[in-house]
């Protein structure tokens, strides 16, 4: 055997040997150690992408990145280590639940014995799906009404549209102007508001306009401009949310529901 393929393995535990053991084998399978190249490390990484978690491979490349260690080749285990560093977990599952979604259909209900400015506020969140802090600085001279468009300043300085309907419009065209921003409020008043009227928070109001848009048939592409997500992966978290949501809707119009007892 290869004396750096021996020296690798001396430098693991026993339980070590068991776990890993076969992923080591794997990668030694395309080519001897002593041949090996930071390039068939990558592909390596690539071939075991499709086959396990991103959780798995993360440490997978990192195990390798010792044992390339202890054989000797830096260049490897450093090659291993970069890559593991570049693997991010997937975004947590937005929390989106059916009551919160019959809560978003029925939000012009909900808020009719609501404050103008609570109503213009709260419909402006949900219409648009825009961030708290995006909401309470919002500035006049960004919303363009004629177009039922508003300006964004969003995270890291970027500024992006977001829009509303003539509903919303309506009850921006009855605010009193007193001053350069369109609410004049602050993010702990708004999450009060959502709080009492909705029985939520703003967030989530966020991630239900997101569930409803894709539902709708939007782009995830549209939807991630619209949010302000930096990548699609973050906006393609709500897919299987939409898509149950879409499910449902066809089993209760169809009576498969009571049917199947879902």
């Amino acid at each position: 055997m290869d004396e750096l393929v021996e020296a690798a393995l001396a430098g693991l535990s026993s339980s070590s040997k068991r776990k890993y053991l076969p992923v080591f084998r794997s990668f030694l399978g395309m080519i001897p150690l002593n041949e090996a190249s930071s390039l068939h490390v990558r592909i390596w990484a690539s071939k075991r992408e499709s086959r396990v978690s991103r959780r798995t491979l993360k440490q997978q490349l990192y195990m390798l990145s010792r044992l390339f260690r202890i054989a000797g080749r830096e260049n490897l285990s450093k090659e291993a280590r970069a890559l593991a560093k570049e693997i991010r977990a997937p975004p947590p599952m937005p929390k989106v639940d059916e009551d919160l979604i019959r809560t978003y259909q029925e939000i012009d209900n909900l808020l009719s014995d609501a404050k103008p400015l609570q109503r213009a506020a709260i419909m402006m969140l949900a219409e648009t799906g825009m961030r708290v802090g995006e909401l309470v600085s919002l500035r006049w001279n960004d919303v363009d009404m004629t177009n039922k468009r508003a300006r964004v300043h969003g995270k890291g300085g970027k500024y992006r549209y977001v829009y509303f309907t003539e509903r919303t419009t309506s009850l921006l065209r009855e605010l009193p102007r007193r001053g350069k921003l369109v609410f004049g409020i602050t993010d702990r008043t708004i999450r009060r508001w959502v709080s009492s009227l909705l029985n939520t928070h703003p967030h989530a109001i966020r991630h239900a306009f997101a569930v409803w848009f894709l539902s709708k048939g939007g782009n995830p592409r549209v939807l991630q401009r619209i949010l302000g997500h930096s990548s699609l992966r973050t906006t393609e978290v709500y897919l299987d949310l939409a898509q149950s949501l879409v499910e449902r809707e066809y089993r209760m119009v169809t009576g498969e529901e009571r049917k199947s007892g879902l």
